[in-house]
């Protein structure tokens, strides 16, 4: 019970009483003890999980598909010891870990110095800057084309191939008219492949989302085969992020949040790259729903390339739920959390003993569930 100095006692202050009851409902909203219904950020994400007999009859395919096991005690075992086993190592390391220190339970890293630039590295970075030559941005698809042959993938809606001369320009100056969203003025030209009447043509009838993807898959493909992208890896590692623009006009994207947006509304642009540098999908998102709910849908949704093992991801594309659903779909996921103190730590054994007491590592409090998971934080 609330009471202030100029209330009779046993009284209630009903404003203050409000506010106490708003901010506990903040707290358990963002904690994800406490849900809104219909909503995209503070609904339960588990309300639209397959149950009762729709999910008997998926049962049987749904584990396969995965190749998970039929029962799920095997998989929560194989898990516990994996969990377990990683706790060990790691709290048998701590105590010779001058960059770590506990405070209240929080875990601290100490900020990383950076190392000097040695002088090749600066050479070999001014010798590649000066390398490539300044060109126009219509010239650069012009010289891809010839070799990955992603011009080829633009066809008609009836299927065919362009029947028009020199369709490759035309594609060309349409990519630019799109990607810079200008619109068809700065790229007429005097040739017939550039005058408005061709260009209108061309893009009611052979740029759409299907030819876009065809032609991406080609240039991805040639990518692999490129010696210093493969260099840079395998196509096995592949990084999810978000970018948030602003969208001044409506669209059923443009949503409102403050911290990106302000008082205008936002869009987000999920892309997925490889370590070869390679864009292997993308999805929008409106602005208000957090960037991990959309990341399992541009992994399961990409224009070519090798499926990536490891998905590498930012603080704001990272919950527990997409954790666990990566780890199922068979995902290595590492993502970089810019605010570990932050962070949970779960345990599935409350009576595991990780060296707390010898590494000055406070406990914390264990959240009690009837599924006998721990969280020490």
């Amino acid at each position: 019970m609330l009471s202030a100095p100029h209330l009779e006692p046993g009284t209630v202050d009903w404003k203050a009483y409000t506010f106490c009851v708003l901010d506990q409902l903040h707290r358990m909203l963002r904690s994800k003890q406490v849900f809104a219904k219909t909503s995209s950020k503070w609904g339960d994400p588990r309300a639209k999980l397959l149950d009762g007999e729709a999910w008997e009859q998926a049962r049987p395919t749904v584990p396969a598909s995965l190749g998970l096991p039929g029962e799920a005690g095997e998989h929560l075992a194989a898990r516990a010891a994996l969990l377990d086993g990683t706790y060990r190592k790691v709290a048998g390391r701590l105590p010779d870990n001058t960059q770590i220190a506990f405070d209240d339970g929080r875990l601290h890293f100490a900020a990383l110095e950076p190392e000097p630039e040695p002088a090749s590295l600066l050479d070999l970075r001014a010798a590649v800057n000066a390398t490539p030559p300044r060109v126009d941005l219509s010239e650069v698809p012009l010289e891809v084309f010839p070799w990955t042959g992603a011009d080829q993938a633009f066809t008609s809606v009836t299927g065919a191939g362009p029947r028009l001369r020199d369709p490759h320009v035309t594609i060309a100056a349409l990519l630019v008219a799109h990607g810079r969203n200008v619109g068809y003025t700065p790229v007429i030209g005097g040739v017939d492949a550039l005058k408005y009447g061709r260009l209108s043509h061309v893009d009611q009838t052979y740029p759409r989302l299907a030819t876009y993807r065809a032609a991406n898959a080609t240039l991805i493909e040639h990518q692999e085969s490129i010696d210093l992208a493969s260099a840079c890896g395998g196509g096995l590692v592949a990084s999810v992020d978000g970018m948030r623009f602003v969208v001044p006009v409506p669209s059923v994207y443009a949503r409102p949040n403050p911290k990106y947006f302000g008082r205008r509304g936002g869009a987000t642009w999920l892309n997925m790259i490889n370590d070869q540098a390679a864009g292997l999908g993308r999805k929008v998102v409106a602005g208000t729903p957090r960037d991990s709910l959309y990341v399992p849908d541009v992994l399961h949704d990409r224009d070519g390339g090798r499926r990536p093992e490891m998905i590498v991801t930012d603080t704001a594309s990272y919950s527990g739920i997409v954790f666990g659903l990566l780890t199922l779909a068979g995902f290595a996921y590492a993502p970089q959390l810019a605010d570990l103190p932050d962070q949970k730590m779960w345990r599935i054994d409350r009576a595991a003993d990780y060296g707390a007491s010898r590494t000055r590592h406070a406990a914390g409090s264990t959240s009690p569930g009837s599924s006998g998971t721990g969280r020490t934080s």
